[in-house]
This record gives structure tokens, C-alpha cells and sequence, in this order.
């Protein structure tokens, strides 16, 4: 068998490119995933991290530029290269200058895109892996309080269905839980319910017997049975196959189960920790999701809450997530700098405390001084000032203007009485008159 060269996620909605850049991409030892628009691509990269991107700058539901907007917050150190055709040029320039790795214009050698992405690959591979280390419960009041419930869930021994957004830190609660159990140092078993192969359901979960699956020339050890006396860790459980939570649930319930092709049933020892960032029981409303296993799972739930819902953590994390990542990549003397700080603290944080995570290593990775400042961090912002350039933008612009030059005009040219006639602060209404290229007094007091 050829050894992997990598994963790949092709995005990329041409039939014909598509598939000759998948067979060609197997071919040089590549394990390619291919989905053809911009939203498929982006559940991919939630739910697993390839080692490279190749994505399409045009695709049928969203630009390049807004793709590579969302993705920032998943894509970490992994490296994307764009493939665009001479009308979109620019568009990939203003990308690269964003932070994407490369770009290639149609047409292009194939060759070439493999070598690239050898070339991108191995670079990223040789930066270190790791998670932060430290007391991720330790920098907020919020956080503190989750961390008490979670030592008392430790000790119940019962189910934990643990829920909230995507990168909220739901797989550190549940190895804190595991930590803190009497079952530490047993297996931790993780499976990502997303992922399972849906040819292989019933043996990865409970594995099967020689001869009982094509090409089965001796008995696999399934999911429950590698869990022994540790922990079943379901992480996105909202993602399991219906075939398999009929037969989990079953599991569950009589603390047996039997291979596939087995003819003995064997004991189901572990304890089982779930995750998802969905609705369960909204889906068990709509008949997607089980009532019975929901249940079965959520004998004890709780909710790691966003990031933006703890406001005052942001800074303490990104600290320690660069103290973290610098002694990992080892460098040494890297620090924020003032405009990186504030961007962090207006930022919503849609990734959580995995974007957070991910934006810092990329900024180390990339970054060329020992200070990161705003655009190392949100490289997206450049997209951004690009729009604020379109027709649309200068509409606004104009009637922002306007208004404010009315205010101003009404307040006999006092700024401070102007500002609060618009109901915002002086500070940001000096701010705007900048932008906009207005001029005026600021000798009045509020």
C-alpha cells in the first residue's frame, strides 16, 4: 500500500477539473475528500482538518474571498491554495496578501500543484502539534463555575451530554471529566461521529469476527470494546447514523453488545461522554435524533458557553496560547501589539477559543517580526478594506457624511454637542469625520 502523502480537501464544483484533479491527486499518493461548493467545504473543515486546501476562487454559492473569510477561523497552520482564471487575478492577489499560501492561474501544470503542495505540506509538518497546556477553567468566573460542575459530574459515573458552538473547548471539559474520574488512566477513546465510514458503521462501532466483512482476515476490535474500562468519547453525536443509534442505544441499554458475525455477546464497561454543537432536541423534534438515545445520553448536560460570553478571558487565552505556540515553534520575545489587542476584544469570535488558538499559531507561523499586530492576526481585514472601496460602500460613506456634516452644521460646529445628537461618542465621531476627510473644532466640551 503507498503511504499517504496527505489529506486534501478539493473544492471545486467543475466536474471534468474536478475529477481529473482528484484521479491525478490519488495517483501521486494524495487522499483526496472533494466537495463542490463553498458551504460543503466549510462543514468539511469543521468537522476535519485536511493537511492542504485547493479550492476554486469561483464557486456556485460564495467567492473565494468569502470562503477564505469563514475559513480562517478553522484553518489554523493548514495551508490553502487557491486555483483561479485571469479575470479573478486580482481577486487571488488580494488573497495571498490576506494570508492564503498560494494561488495558481487556469490553466496550470498539474505537476506543479503537486509539487506546491508537497512543498506546503512539509513546511507545515515540521511545526510542532500541540494543545495548550495549564488550567483552560482557571481565567473567569464563568469558567470556574463550569470547572466545579464538571469535577462533581467526574465522581456521578453517568452519562455527560456536553453541548455548545463549535471550538468552545467541549473536548477539554470532557477529558477534565475523564481527568478527574476514577476511570483516569484507562482508555480514552474519541470518535468523531461524523466520520465514520458509512460502510463500515457497525464494525468500527463494535467491531467484527474474521471472515464476517470483505476482506476481514482476522477480528477487529470495535469503538466499545477499546474503551474497556475508560471513556466512549462521541464527539459531535448529532452526526451519528440512524443505523447506529438504533444499535448504540441498544448497547446502552443492556451494557452488551456482540461483533459483527460474532455469536458471543461481550460487556460494554466504559462510560460514555457526547458532545454536539446542534440542537438535539431539536432533532429529535424532527425525527433526526433519537428520543430514547437523547436520553440514554443526556443523563447529566451542561453547556460550555461561547467565547464572546466571556469577554474577559479573551486576553488571558491569547497570552497563553502564544506563550504556548512560541515555545513550540521556538521563537521567543514575540508580543501583541496595542491595535492586535483591541482587534481581539471587538472581534465576535465565531470559531471560539479554537479561531483564537488557530489565529495565533498561524500569526506565529507566518509572521516575520516579534510583534503580531492586527493584520497578522485578522489577515481577512485587507478583504475587508477592499469592499469598503465598492460602489455600495461609497453609497454609505456618502450618506454617512451627510448626516454627520447636518449635525454638525444644527450643533453651531461643536463636535462634542454633535456627537451626542448622533448618540455615539465624541471619540468615534472624530474617528469617523477622519475616514471621511471632514475637518472641524474640537475646542468645545461635553
Amino acid at each position: 500500500m503507498i503511504e499517504s502523502k496527505g489529506h486534501l480537501l478539493l473544492i471545486e464544483d467543475d466536474p471534468v477539473m474536478g475529477g481529473s484533479l482528484v484521479q491525478r491527486l490519488k495517483l501521486e499518493g494524495f487522499d483526496v475528500r472533494w466537495e463542490r461548493t463553498a458551504s460543503d467545504g466549510l462543514v468539511a473543515l469543521r468537522s476535519w482538518r485536511p493537511d492542504a486546501v485547493v479550492s476554486d476562487i469561483r464557486l456556485p454559492d460564495r467567492s473565494g474571498e468569502d470562503l477564505y473569510m469563514d475559513a480562517l477561523s478553522l484553518l489554523g497552520r493548514t495551508p490553502i491554495v487557491f486555483v483561479t482564471a485571469f479575470a479573478d487575478l486580482q481577486q487571488a492577489v488580494r488573497l495571498v496578501q490576506s494570508g492564503a499560501d498560494d494561488y495558481l492561474q487556469k490553466p496550470f501544470s498539474t505537476d506543479k500543484l503537486v509539487t506546491r503542495l508537497r512543498h506546503l505540506i512539509a513546511r507545515a509538518r515540521k511545526l510542532p502539534v500541540g494543545e495548550a497546556s495549564g488550567d483552560p477553567f482557571a481565567l473567569s468566573q464563568t469558567m470556574a463555575d463550569l470547572s466545579r460542575t464538571l469535577r462533581r459530574v467526574a465522581d456521578i459515573d453517568a452519562p455527560v451530554l456536553i453541548v455548545g458552538e463549535t471550538g468552545v473547548g467541549k473536548e477539554i471539559a470532557a477529558r477534565y471529566v475523564y481527568e478527574h474520574s476514577k476511570r483516569r488512566g484507562a482508555p480514552f477513546v474519541a470518535v468523531n461521529c461524523a466520520a465514520i465510514p458509512s460502510g463500515t458503521l457497525e464494525s468500527a462501532m463494535f467491531g467484527h469476527e474474521k471472515g464476517a466483512v470483505s476482506g476481514a482476515l482476522t477480528h477487529h476490535v470495535g469503538y466499545l470494546e477499546e474503551a474497556a474500562d475508560g471513556v466512549l468519547f462521541l464527539d459531535e453525536v448529532a452526526d451519528l447514523h440512524p443505523q447506529l443509534q438504533a444499535a448504540l442505544l441498544r448497547a446502552l441499554q443492556e451494557k452488551r453488545f456482540r461483533r459483527v458475525g460474532g455469536t458471543t455477546d461481550l460487556e460494554f464497561r466504559g462510560r460514555v461522554i457526547a458532545t454536539t454543537n446542534a440542537n438535539l432536541r431539536e432533532r429529535v423534534a424532527t425525527g433526526r435524533f433519537r428520543e430514547d438515545l437523547y436520553y440514554r445520553l443526556a443523563v447529566v448536560e451542561m453547556t460550555v458557553p461561547p467565547l464572546r460570553a466571556r469577554v474577559a478571558e479573551i486576553k488571558p487565552l491569547a497570552e497563553h496560547f502564544l506563550k504556548d505556540t512560541c515555545a513550540r515553534f521556538g521563537c521567543a520575545g514575540v508580543e501583541f501589539s496595542a491595535d492586535a489587542s483591541e482587534a481581539m476584544l471587538r472581534h465576535e469570535w465565531p470559531g471560539n477559543v479554537r479561531e483564537l488558538r488557530n489565529r495565533i499559531e498561524r500569526a506565529v507561523a507566518l509572521g516575520e517580526t516579534g510583534v503580531i499586530t492586527e493584520l497578522n492576526l485578522f489577515p481577512d481585514h485587507i478583504l475587508l478594506e477592499e469592499r469598503r472601496d465598492s460602489p455600495l460602500a461609497e453609497a454609505r460613506a456618502l450618506a454617512e457624511r451627510k448626516e454627520i456634516e447636518i449635525a454638525i452644521a444644527q450643533c453651531g460646529g461643536r463636535i462634542g454637542d454633535a456627537a451626542k445628537a448622533l448618540g455615539i461618542s465624541r471619540t468615534t465621531l472624530w474617528k469617523r469625520m477622519k475616514a471621511l476627510g471632514l475637518s472641524g473644532d474640537d475646542s468645545d466640551s461635553d
